[in-house]
């Protein structure tokens, strides 16, 4: 019985998971909501520096401001001042430039022909919105460019991108420069010149009969939004649909907040100065629900109850990445500040917060005002600013212990409320990103396309955040460590060389296969300070099995075509004199994957190499780019042939007699051939059949640590066979660059 309970919860659970997924991608995939939803990621900086300039010029601590004017004299608040000016002052312009660039983005990648110009387009939605704006200069009007204008801002850029792009969809309007263009970036701005100006002209018609009724937009539509509001009486029911609405907005990716700005001031606002003077009069409180009442018991650490959804995090995320997110926007959060969260977890679009970050401030709002109602709390009767810290605020409004004691009963609450969708969440965190990480896999070793990089599903971004990661690998060298295989004389069955490894422990993925490494780091430009890295690394193990006798044995690293650049050899030679390891022992792969043309700078670097001493050797021969180019454009030692080709040895005929006529090949050039993925020995005796003079893969060894192979190749020489005479590729010299 308990067996068929459990089974039934566990399936119960997997269609809820598969639910939410499906529900995600839905929404995710809705342009609209995603432009929508990037251009406020793009302002989030702004937005963290409004609030920050807010926090800097109120935070209530006497003694805080004390210092300030001490240290800064008494405008030591003009730089908060100034720094909110170019940041929510304006946070309105922002937004519909934003929005305009995005769409355009979104046109463009879905186009194969016609391509507009993002900036032009949020041009021509800056200047739609101020066809818009009262044409008095008030400072009351004047908050419309702010956040009190934000959502008319967003109708605004909406409409006249859709407009724009519906104009530039003719042909016929678009303007061509005969004869080519001076400058390659004209043709695309004469093609949006028209487009342009019929928007405007449309903008500006309807600015004009609006300005006629004596009205704008804005006036308009903030009217249109308090009427509902205006409806209710002051109480619950009011407040309980303005957190409603400012959560749903928030859900869509819209900041509610600043959209409400409106109400929040005219009516809350309005609301917590009535309090303010009763308060100071002896008189009771005429409201409960204030600005600064859900500022304090509502919005604790930002929209949604942030800061429980922090704590929830850190108590039951099961990933170091959820549990770092929320120790990262703790503190933010004791400010009310989460954007953090809202774009990060995300909150914004994701169906498994719905409930919880809509449902969190309905009840916190309903327990606060229910205590307040019972006496339990004395109500809000001192203004604070909306970022002074948690708990303490909730003294200083009140001024009551009871009120920051209210705060704690949110707070877990509010944990208790988000822990068991934190849970779901991240079971399905955990699906979608092993499922990003399988089709990310599976394309670059598939060799599917790429850059892997600029792909803009899950895969692609999971492949940009390994990129962000692999560069701080790169510079402590934590999870980065070499291992190495070792290679064995097809005669002697004695070990002649080893190939070092990249490897990469990840602290959430676990190991990353090597071609996703390397493939990331070409993509990202990391390949050059990796590889260097590499060969560092591979000649310091080379000088100690010096030390620990190995005398004969060839390290060989693998060097990609970004690598070759003219400062390489010098380099090599550097850190090999610095280790005391002869170049003759540090053999160089060249990566057949990527072409290298006959005398291009990368084959000459290959030939300098070559001269220095270094053994030179085309990993991959076969894989179809250049093999027999590269025999005639620089000097090569030995030949590696493809994996896939050695894999079907047995099974493949054709693969066979590629490796039959590789080694006849070799022996005619007098190089030595290597075959990888060596694993059983069937291929074994093919190999040693068509002439392959050294074997790699795990018949007879994986890739080992150092300590490890150290102890494989002193076996091996102690328990091997006599001398091979491919021991040292280094002592064969290859063909000169250019001989036949």
């Amino acid at each position: 019985m308990n067996a068929k309970l459990k089974d039934a919860t566990s399936t119960l659970r997997n269609r809820l998971v598969n639910r939410a997924l499906r529900l995600a991608d839905q929404a995710a995939g809705v342009p609209t909501l995603a432009a929508v939803r990037s251009a406020l990621i793009v302002m989030l900086p702004f937005m963290f520096l409004g609030s920050l300039a807010i926090l800097l010029n109120s935070f209530p601590l006497t003694a805080y401001r004390d210092f300030m004017a001490h240290v800064f004299g008494p405008r030591w608040t003009l730089f908060g001042e100034i720094l909110y000016s170019g940041t929510f002052a304006i946070m309105s312009l922002s937004l519909v430039f934003s929005i305009g660039q995005h769409l355009v983005d979104q046109f463009n990648s879905a186009s194969r022909i016609f391509r507009a110009n993002p900036v032009i387009a949020g041009l021509v939605n800056l200047a739609a919105l101020f066809c818009l704006f009262p044409q008095s200069a008030s400072s009351d009007n004047l908050r419309w460019f702010g956040v009190s204008g934000l959502f008319v801002a967003l109708l605004v850029g909406l409409a006249s991108t859709r407009l724009f792009l519906f104009f530039f969809s003719f042909k016929q309007l678009h303007l061509h420069l005969r004869g080519g263009a001076p400058d390659i970036a004209l043709p695309r701005t004469f093609s949006s010149f028209l487009p342009g100006i019929l928007t405007l002209l449309v903008f500006a018609a309807v600015g004009t009969l609006l300005h006629g009724t004596g009205s704008s937009l804005h006036e308009l539509a903030y009217h249109y939004i308090r009427l509902p509001f205006d409806a209710l009486h002051d109480g619950l029911e009011r407040s309980l649909l303005y957190i409603l609405s400012l959560h749903v907005l928030w859900f869509l990716g819209i900041h509610g907040a600043n959209v409400l700005d409106p109400i929040t001031h005219d009516i809350y606002g309005a609301a917590m100065l009535a309090n303010e003077t009763a308060a100071a009069v002896g008189l009771p409180l005429p409201h409960i629900m204030t600005k600064n009442f859900m500022d304090v018991f509502v919005f604790m650490g930002g929209s949604g109850a942030g800061i429980c959804l922090a704590g929830a995090l850190i108590l039951f995320g099961k990933t170091r990445t959820s549990r770092g997110l929320g120790f990262l926007s703790l503190l933010p959060g004791m400010f009310n500040i989460n954007e953090i969260l809202l774009f990060g977890l995300p909150v914004v679009l994701n169906p498994l917060m719905l409930i919880p970050f809509v449902g969190t401030p309905l009840i916190l709002a309903g327990v606060s005002y229910l205590a307040v109602v019972w006496g339990l709390v004395p109500g809000a009767s001192v203004a604070t600013e909306w970022t002074t810290p948690v708990l303490l605020n909730g003294y200083l409004a009140t001024g009551s212990l009871n009120g920051s004691l209210l705060q704690l009963l949110n707070l877990c609450l509010g944990v208790c409320i988000y822990a068991p969708f934190v849970v779901l969440t991240n079971k399905v965190n955990i699906r979608r990103t092993n499922a990003a990480f399988s089709t990310l896999t599976g394309r670059i070793c598939g060799g599917d396309g790429g850059p892997y990089s600029r792909q803009q599903d899950d895969a692609g971004t999971l492949a940009r955040s390994l990129i962000l990661d692999l560069e701080r690998e790169s510079r402590n060298a934590q999870g980065l460590f070499l291992e190495y295989q070792p290679q064995i004389c097809a005669r002697s069955g004695r070990a002649v060389g080893v190939e070092s490894l990249l490897r990469w422990r990840h602290p959430a993925y676990g190991s990353i296969p090597a071609p996703v490494t390397v493939t990331l780091a070409e993509e990202s430009g990391l390949i050059r300070p990796i590889g260097i890295w590499i060969f560092e690394t591979a000649c310091r193990t080379r000088r100690r099995w010096l030390d620990a006798g190995l005398t004969d044995l060839t390290m060989a690293v693998n060097v990609s075509a970004l690598q070759l650049q003219a400062s390489l050899p010098e380099r090599f030679m550097e850190i090999t004199r610095r280790y005391r390891v002869p170049p003759a022992l540090m053999s160089v792969e060249v990566t057949e994957s990527s072409a290298l043309d006959s005398g291009s700078p990368e084959s000459r670097v290959v030939a300098r190499l070559h001269d220095l001493g270094f053994p030179i050797a085309i990993d991959d021969f076969g894989m179809g780019h250049s093999s027999l180019k590269y025999l005639k454009q620089f000097p090569v030692n030995y030949v590696k042939i493809d994996g896939e080709i050695t894999k079907e040895l047995v099974t493949n005929p054709i693969c066979r007699d590629i490796v039959s006529s590789i080694t006849r090949l070799c022996r005619a050039r007098g190089m030595s051939c290597v075959a990888e993925f060596v694993e059983n020995d069937e291929q074994v005796a093919i190999l040693r059949e068509e002439g392959c003079d050294i074997f790699q893969g795990w018949r007879y060894s994986p890739a080992l640590p150092e300590a490890q192979c150290l102890a494989y190749l002193q076996q091996n020489r102690t328990e091997g066979g006599e001398d091979c005479a491919a021991l040292s590729v280094a002592t064969r010299p290859g063909p000169a660059a250019g001989e036949r």
